[in-house]
């Protein structure tokens, strides 16, 4: 009786996946004229050379339409876009397209086709609400031959993420057992329904954004302007001590709540919380003491759930312990730009800026810069660059809005002495304070009387001197030698 039984489980355990897969809803037809391929060409600026393009670099991405001529896809690959063509099901012509929207921190992006090009609409999709655990989901996309290609994952958990290109956490639902790599833009359905984008993979898992995610995403995007979602402004820790509660003076019957620790300048709360408060609630949320809140639908999540899906300019109502009494304050939404961090994370679609004089040349410190020492940067950048992107990125004020740097010293005749110098931050130019990459130009007309210009540096590094005198010859002969067309470049 036993081996019988043990048979029996045997078989239904053999049997079960295979009669999902065929009770599985194959939307194999309807997708054909909603998916496309998307090939990218993009050309970014030398970090090293600021003032040299790279060479075209094309990529293939997969997109999904969500208008007549609205393709949906991923932010990542259309960084430093230059040309986007778009291939459909059954016809060899590439479309021409272009950028309508873009959100690197969402990592979404909304296409435009060029209308013309197009023999008949594209049938849009509509993406729903849906989040079942360890249920199958089936992805589709359209493969770089024109064929429709199909994969299998199943829904494990939800979870808020840092992508690949940004500095916000967002909602990513995660599958597990994929039967092939994704995570390049390919939709995954439940049923007969669009539930997400694949946005990245591993060898177990793969991540997608969710339909609650697109949806106001695409919102947003056909509104007369874009002002994208909350990000949070500030860091916490877990508050578990006993002994940390009662210094805060919180009562025993008090035990969820988690702990303010630093503070940004920009973001969401940045203004109105303070270092040492307790966040209890948001939004009526109850958090606990890891920053984690009672969803509905998605069980313990992030509190950076909750503020990365509240529109920029809303408000939010935060409920505090603090100085040893509770109370309420309402937090405006505010979203964090790259661009106006100390240090940016990236530099998308723009070209970085640099000034070069005597051949030494300035430029600012940001992410993109520090990735050049390769994989595992982070151990390789010199320890002062990579203390202010580890602690003062989030942290620009007036007086400082950039970490401006000599980044290395192009050898001439003129400078001699000085070329080993190189990534030290610059503290002076001509006596000016250089709190933002701009001073440097407005310090370049200080003291014209005086036969040098005297740039002084953090950390006891060596004052340098140049010689006004021969300084015209010498740039000449620098944009000669090293192929410089322009000595300076600011937006």
């Amino acid at each position: 009786m036993f081996l019988k039984n043990a048979i029996i489980s045997i078989v239904i355990a053999v049997l079960c996946p295979i009669l999902q897969a065929e009770d599985a809803i194959d939307l194999t037809e309807p997708m054909r004229q909603s998916l496309v391929y998307l090939e990218v060409s993009s050309v970014s600026w030398e970090q090293i050379q600021p003032w040299r393009q790279s060479e075209v670099e094309t990529v293939g991405t997969y997109g999904c339409a969500v208008g007549p001529n609205e393709v949906l896809t991923l932010a990542a690959p259309m960084s430093n876009a230059v040309s986007i063509q778009a291939r459909r099901y059954a016809q060899n012509e590439f479309i021409p397209a272009r950028i309508k929207v873009i959100d690197y921190e969402y990592n979404l992006c909304l296409i435009e086709l060029d209308k013309s090009a197009v023999k008949t609409e594209l049938t849009p999709l509509s993406f729903e609400n849906k989040y079942n655990k360890n249920k199958d989901l089936r992805a589709y996309w359209l493969s770089s031959g024109g064929h429709l290609t199909t994969g299998r994952a199943t829904l494990d958990r939800a979870d808020v993420m840092y992508s690949n290109v940004s500095f916000v956490r967002t909602l990513n639902y995660v599958l597990s057992n994929p039967s092939r790599g994704t995570g390049n833009g390919e939709v995954y359905c439940l049923d007969k329904d669009a539930i997400g984008l694949a946005c990245w993979s591993t060898e177990t898992e793969v991540g997608i954004i969710p339909a609650e995610s697109i949806n106001r995403f695409l919102k947003q995007a056909r509104q007369e302007s874009y002002n994208g979602f909350g990000a949070v402004g500030f860091e916490t820790s877990d508050l578990l001590d006993p002994s940390v509660r009662n210094f805060l003076k919180m009562p025993d019957e008090l035990r969820h709540g988690v702990y303010v620790n630093t503070l940004y300048t920009m973001g969401t709360g940045s203004s109105e919380l303070r270092s040492g408060d307790v966040i209890l609630a948001i939004n009526g949320q109850s958090l606990n003491p890891y920053g984690r809140y009672q969803d509905d639908r998605y069980d313990r999540i992030g509190l950076e759930n909750l503020i990365s899906k509240e529109q920029v300019g809303s408000t939010m109502m935060f409920s505090l312990w603090r100085d040893g009494k509770q109370e309420d304050v309402e937090v405006v939404v505010r979203n964090i730009k790259a661009d106006q961090m100390l240090v940016p994370y990236y530099g998308y679609d723009r070209r970085p800026e640099y000034l070069v004089v005597g051949g030494f040349v300035f430029q600012k410190l940001t992410r993109d810069y520090m990735t050049m020492w390769g994989d595992g940067w982070q151990g390789k950048t010199p320890p002062h660059l990579f203390q202010y992107y580890r602690s003062q990125s989030f942290k620009p004020t007036e007086a400082r809005r950039d970490i401006v740097l000599l980044s290395y010293v192009l050898p001439t005749e003129a400078n001699l002495g000085y070329q080993q110098l190189g990534r030290i931050v610059v503290k002076s130019f001509n006596g000016k304070e250089i709190g933002r990459f701009e001073d440097l130009f407005d310090a370049l007309s200080l003291n014209p009387e005086s036969p040098f210009y005297v740039v002084e540096f953090e950390l006891s590094s060596p004052t340098v001197i140049i010689p006004k005198a021969q300084l015209k010859e010498t740039d000449r002969q620098i944009m000669e030698n090293y192929g410089i067309r322009e000595l300076s470049y600011r937006e």
